[in-house]
Order: C-alpha cells, then sequence, then structure tokens
C-alpha cells in the first residue's frame, strides 16, 4: 500500500511577522468596553481564592530484593601420586602401565588427542603474535631527569653546639635508617688547636635538631666515627692524636668504653675508618698519613691486630688521605686514596694460626696518572663495585679497578678545589662533589655526562664530607663551620631510571675498552720513542756538532733579518719626514 500525503508551499514572505517569546512579569487582561454585558461575560464567574500545591522533592522507587544465604566452606584436592582413578593403586608401576594401555586402546583417545593438539598448536601461534604477559610499566614510576625532578629541599640544620668553629669532618647514617647521623667535629687545620679545643661530637636525630641526642666525648678530638653495620648501638672512631676509640650507646656513658694504646696507634690523625667484614662483625681498618693500614679488634682494642705500611718500589712511605671499602666489592679489598693523588688497592687475605698476606695489588698512576694534589676523597659505585670515583684537585676522576691503571673517564675542571664525593644508594649513574666555595655538583651519568646536571649552594665554607643513606632519599652534608644540612633528594634523584643498571654498565664498559685502547697507543708510542733514543745514542759527537752548526746558522740568519726590517722602517720614516717639509739630520 502506497503512502498517500499532501504538501503545501508558500513564500517566506506569508509567514507573517516572526514570534518572540520572552518572560514577562503578569499582568490582568481587561474586558473590551465592547463585550461588557454580553453572552460571553456570563460565561465567567470570578473566584477570589485559589489553592495550588507544589512539591520539589525529588521521586524516588524503592525496590526490595530477598537473596539467600551465601555458605562458603573450604576444599581441596589432595594428589598424593597423580591423577590417578581411585581404582588405580599410584604406586605401582604395573598397575599404572596396564591403565594406560587401555586407555590408548580406546576409539575416543585417538579422536581426543588431535583436537587437543590443534587447540595447544593455536594458543602458541597466538603468543608467538601477541605477548600477553608482556609488562609495559614494569620498573614503577619512572621520573624524567628535569630541572623539576632533580631539586633539592633543605629539612634541617644540625649545628655545633659549641662556639668555637669546628669543622664536621665525617659523617655516618644509622644502619636502620631511623633517620639518625653520627658527627665527628674536629679542627684539622695545622697548629689552630688548643688545649681549650672542645673534644665531643654527637649522635643526631633529624627528627629533634634543636640539640643531639647523644654525646661522645673521647680524649682527644674525633676526625672520623662510624657505626658498626651488624651492631647498630656501637661506634668506633678515629681521633687527632692517632687513637682509636669504641663507644657502646646502651651504656649510656659518653666515655669509650676503650681505646687503642698510643704507643701502638697511628701517629698522625686518623683521616678515616671503616668496619670490616668478618665473623665477629668487631674487626675494623683505620688509615692515615703516616702511610699505615692498621686493622683492629674492638674486643681488644689495646694494639692493633695487622698492620700494613703503603711503600712505593724505592720504598718511600705515601700517606694515605682516605679510604673505602666494600664487602660487596671484595672482603679482602682495600681502596685508600694516597697524597700523591692517585689511588692504590691493597689485598688482605686472613689464614687460620699463620699471619695474614698482605700486598699492594695495583697502583693507578699511569696514563692521565692521579690527581696534583692529596686524594680527598674515594668512593666505590654501589652497584657495578668494580668502578670507583676519586675526588681531588679540580677534578672527579673515575677508575676501573680491572687491568686498567689510569681513570676511564674525568670531569671538566672547574675554579674551586674538590672536597668531598658520594654515590647515591639507589642510582648507580648519580653521584655529588663538594667543592671549597661551599657549593655541591649533582652529576647523572645516566642522561648526561660531559657536566653536571645541576650545582646548588650548600654553605658559605668549605665542604668536608657528603653522606647518602640507605634508602637514598636523603643526603647529608658537612661543612668547615660545623653545620651538617640534611637535604631531601629530589625524585629524579632518589627514583631509579628504567634499565639503569644495564645502561650504566655499558657505559663503563665502553670508556674502559676506549681507554685500553688507548693504553696500547701509548705503549706502542713509548717503544717508539725508546728506539729513537737508542738509534741517537750511537752516535752522540757527531749529532751534537750537527745540531751546533744548524742552531748557529738559524740565528744568523734571524739577526740578519732583524737588520734588514730595521733599515727599512727608518726609510720609511725619513721618506715621511721629506714629504711634510721636515729636515730631519738625523
Amino acid at each position: 500500500m502506497s503512502l498517500l500525503y499532501f504538501q503545501r508551499t508558500r513564500l517566506r514572505k506569508d509567514f507573517g511577522t516572526p514570534i518572540n517569546f520572552s518572560d514577562f512579569k503578569g499582568r490582568m487582561r481587561s474586558i473590551p468596553s465592547e463585550e461588557v454585558g454580553s453572552e460571553s461575560e456570563k460565561q465567567w464567574v470570578q473566584k477570589r481564592y485559589q489553592t495550588i500545591e507544589i512539591d520539589c522533592t525529588p521521586q524516588y522507587a524503592q525496590h526490595t530484593a530477598d537473596t539467600g544465604n551465601f555458605v562458603q566452606k573450604n576444599e581441596g584436592t589432595l594428589f598424593v601420586n597423580g591423577a590417578w582413578p581411585k581404582k588405580i593403586k599410584g604406586g605401582e608401576i604395573t598397575e599404572r602401565q596396564r591403565y594406560l594401555q587401555r586407555l590408548t586402546a580406546e576409539p575416543a583417545y585417538h579422536m581426543e588427542v588431535p583436537r587437543v593438539c590443534d587447540t595447544a598448536a593455536n594458543t602458541v601461534l597466538q603468543n608467538n603474535t601477541l605477548n600477553l604477559y608482556e609488562q609495559h610499566f614494569a620498573d614503577g614510576d619512572v621520573f624524567e631527569t628535569d630541572e623539576s625532578t632533580m631539586s633539592l629541599k633543605t629539612l634541617c640544620v644540625l649545628k655545633d653546639p659549641c662556639n668555637l668553629n669546628r669543622h664536621a669532618t665525617k659523617l655516618s647514617w644509622h644502619p636502620d635508617g631511623s633517620g639518625k647521623i653520627a658527627v665527628s667535629y674536629s679542627t684539622m687545620k695545622f697548629q689552630k688547636m688548643n688545649d681549650d679545643t672542645p673534644r665531643s661530637s654527637y649522635i643526631w636525630d633529624i627528627n629533634h635538631p634543636n640539640q643531639p641526642e647523644f654525646e661522645l666525648i673521647p680524649q682527644s678530638p674525633l676526625c672520623c666515627l662510624r657505626f658498626n653495620p651488624k651492631t647498630h648501638d656501637h661506634l668506633a672512631g678515629g681521633m687527632y692524636n692517632g687513637v682509636v676509640g669504641f663507644w657502646d650507646v646502651r651504656k649510656e656513658s659518653r666515655r669509650p668504653v676503650s681505646t687503642s694504646n698510643i704507643e701502638f696507634s697511628h701517629r698522625d690523625p686518623v683521616f678515616d675508618l671503616r668496619y670490616v667484614s668478618s665473623r665477629s662483625g668487631t674487626e675494623c681498618v683505620s688509615v692515615s698519613t703516616d702511610g699505615q693500614l692498621l686493622w683492629w679488634d674492638t674486643r681488644k682494642l689495646e694494639r692493633p691486630i695487622d698492620e700494613f705500611t703503603i711503600r712505593t718500589d724505592s720504598k718511600e712511605i705515601m700517606g694515605i688521605s682516605a679510604l673505602e671499602y666494600k664487602a660487596e666489592g671484595g672482603p679482602t679489598k682495600y681502596l685508600v686514596g694516597t697524597e700523591k693523588g692517585f689511588p692504590v688497592l691493597v689485598e688482605r687475605k686472613a689464614k687460620k694460626d699463620q699471619p695474614s698476606e698482605k700486598k699492594i695489588k695495583a697502583i693507578f698512576n699511569q696514563g692521565h696518572g692521579g690527581h696534583f694534589t692529596a686524594t680527598r676523597g674515594i668512593k666505590r659505585n654501589p652497584v657495578h663495585t668494580s668502578f670507583f670515583l676519586t675526588v681531588g684537585d679540580w677534578c672527579a676522576k673515575l677508575w676501573s679497578e680491572e687491568t686498567l691503571k689510569s681513570p676511564i673517564m674525568i670531569s671538566a675542571y672547574n675554579h674551586a678545589y674538590l672536597t668531598a664525593a658520594c654515590w647515591s644508594t639507589i642510582r648507580p649513574g648519580v653521584f655529588f662533589t663538594g667543592k671549597t666555595d661551599g657549593t655541591m655538583d649533582m652529576w647523572d651519568l645516566y642522561s648526561k655526562q660531559n657536566e653536571a646536571v645541576s650545582t646548588i649552594k650548600i654553605s658559605e665554607s668549605p665542604i668536608t664530607d657528603i653522606c647518602c643513606n640507605k634508602r637514598g632519599k636523603l643526603l647529608a652534608v658537612g661543612a668547615e663551620d660545623g653545620v651538617t644540612s640534611i637535604v631531601a633528594l629530589g625524585k629524579g634523584l632518589s627514583t631509579a631510571q628504567r634499565m639503569e643498571k644495564e645502561v650504566m654498565f655499558e657505559i663503563f664498559e665502553r670508556e674502559k675498552k676506549k681507554e685500553g685502547l688507548l693504553e696500547k697507543l701509548r705503549i706502542v708510542e713509548r717503544k717508539r720513542k725508546e728506539r729513537e733514543s737508542k738509534g741517537k745514542s750511537r752516535s752522540p759527537k757527531n749529532i751534537r756538532v750537527r745540531d751546533t752548526a744548524k742552531e748557529e746558522k738559524a740565528r744568523l740568519k734571524a739577526i740578519q733579518k732583524a737588520d734588514e726590517h730595521w733599515e727599512s722602517m727608518l726609510k720609511k720614516l725619513q721618506n715621511g719626514a721629506k714629504d711634510r717639509g721636515i729636515d730631519n739630520k738625523e
């Protein structure tokens, strides 16, 4: 059935005036005079009152449902010896073989196996096409290393309670990450210490920075102080007079529990001290500028249990200014920084009922060599422990203890001396360096190798030590004015980046191979110069005469050239004077 319709059209001008609806106040419409008394008026009755109900409450519909109780109980299946039927004893091999023979003889078995294989093959092909188990964000939060995430925030400042100006020489965080930090105070400038200089060092709690939590009073000002990583209530410190002391915080005694005999101690101030790996957890090693490494047992601290002196091939003693020890890098390896500017690797192998074997395993003084001043800091990388960092003079150098004796990376020279260094405990490519102008450089080798990502002004006095806590979120910076600043690292500095460990290892290995090739070229160049020197030494008289004649000829030629130049200048001056009408008889 077709649809019937009628269409009518007309022009726009025939529509009339457009209707415009708008809101306006109500008004009373009067009845026209011609309609008064008419029939239409009689149809209307005036109503005096009117009631209107208004309800603004929204309407709701209520529905109820009665569900049954859900009873939950734990059930499990125990497979003692495979998923065999109850009639089959799983422990009997013969019964299992008979059952498998009956199962494989059934016609349904040969039909079911191909179907299962086809399903498994399709699943395998799908997994090869698209990895369903790929983790796109396996590393959690990753923050780009821009200026906003590489910032620092000062949490608190720990000021030395002493009125005299003392240096905050060494810092040591509490191993349990509770926010406690031990700070040793001393005056390291030559002949600036007298009998009235205070000797106290303190243990601080950054949650209560107004006053120290515990006071340590040694017999001489402490130059270094360390917590025991196994027994957190034990501390060991090295003093200005070369003596090593031991404290137990649980005994609430400010005096040391035991100290070493000054006769068997260092002859110079103890520059650094570290606890070493041992069964008892009470052994430590100390270094000083007298060139000695002394091993101690805090249970018997009267005299050292072992000692070793750093000497050159000419039997010259090298003073030690820095120490680094990590059990992860080798429990028998000790890295020391010398006053000559280059690091030395010492190996000590303890033997039962026999004297330990100690030797210098490597001296890193080839290629570019060490620093022009004493090594002020030496730190191993927390992840790739075969690589370590040293600071001294105006630059920082990165080394590899494997085969090479020259640095693999060198930073640009600064205007101020570098005095301290510290690796981040979370990110293997981030380290911090302190300088004598009170600024601290933050380096991120993961994103930039040619310069520091940021430089922050920490103090008005030189920085003495930098220490990062175990979680890698807080940094303690000590200065020569006795102030220790506790700063919080930004997310870009305290959060590991994606694949950072692998990338940093590749960067270190690349620089290591590059330096290895340069070292081979240096050896070839050295041998070539040796051959040339040997060839010249065969006829020294003739070579000397020939060189002297050549030098005399060159000298006479230079004198003649200078005389000609002087005569030409005089002629030009005389000609210029004549042109101006000046009679120059001279």
